[in-house]
């Protein structure tokens, strides 16, 4: 991700993930609009129209972010930043709006969402492996090869995890190659329910064999931790052999 949070028309360095992940800007985040060239704060910021610096609320201690009622819980709560102007420190001002209504700047780069914050909705951050399209996947793949295509968001540990340890043992196992694609071409998802996280992408494994049961075997090692019910692969991801018929 070249040390940059997918999705967001500001660039949000990877250190501000568990902020995303939770819906969360706190006390002291300085963010710009693009990468800055310069190595330490204050170095080049000219060349930028303004860059914003979050007032309030107070720093506090994080919570984990894979907890979804975390970000939904932060998405109305307010948040003061300061618009700051290198060139022209008379044109600063501060502004108070809501976590949701700065997120969704901070993605589409569109000022208008502070005057409509009462109309935003806390967007999608999961979506059910039953939503990825088959035949989508299935066309990916080639044949006699087999494709396990899983959901990430790039900003939930939990997430993240999981999808390392995927990597991991087919890797160790088998001859992989990986692609990723955008959930809004991999993904079926209802016209009134598109407002889904940027965050989230679609991550295909293409496994060059044909022995459904061991790369299932290798994927529950990883995936399974119950005892008493069966493991079913397809809530993990979807798995697909693409064969001649």
């Amino acid at each position: 991700m070249n040390n940059k949070i997918k999705g967001f028309k500001w660039h949000l360095p990877l250190a501000f993930k568990d902020s995303v992940g939770q819906c969360k800007f706190e006390q002291g985040d300085v963010i710009y609009p693009k990468k800055l060239e310069g190595k330490n704060w204050g170095e080049n910021i000219e060349e930028f129209d303004f860059l914003i610096q979050v007032k309030s609320p107070t720093r506090s201690q994080s919570t984990t972010n894979s907890n979804l009622d975390v970000f939904n819980s932060n998405w109305n709560s307010n948040i003061i930043f300061e618009k700051i102007y290198p060139k022209n420190p008379d044109l600063n001002k501060k502004i108070e709006t809501t976590q949701g209504a700065f997120y969704t700047f901070l993605w589409k780069n569109d000022e208008s969402f502070f005057n409509n914050q009462q109309n935003l909705k806390p967007i999608i951050t999961s979506i059910s492996t039953k939503r990825i399209k088959y035949d989508f996947i299935k066309n990916k793949i080639p044949t006699d090869w087999t494709g396990f295509a899983i959901i990430v968001d790039y900003v939930n540990d939990i997430s993240l995890s999981k999808r390392q340890l995927v990597e991991n043992v087919l890797t160790q196992n088998f001859n992989v190659r990986l692609e990723k694609f955008e959930i809004e071409n991999s993904v079926s998802l209802d016209s009134e329910n598109s407002n889904f996280s940027p965050t989230l992408g679609l991550e295909l494994f293409l496994i060059q064999s044909k022995d459904i049961t061991q790369i299932q075997k290798h994927l529950k090692d990883v995936l399974f931790k119950g005892v008493k019910n069966r493991f079913n692969v397809n809530t993990h991801g979807l798995l697909i052999e693409n064969e001649i018929l």
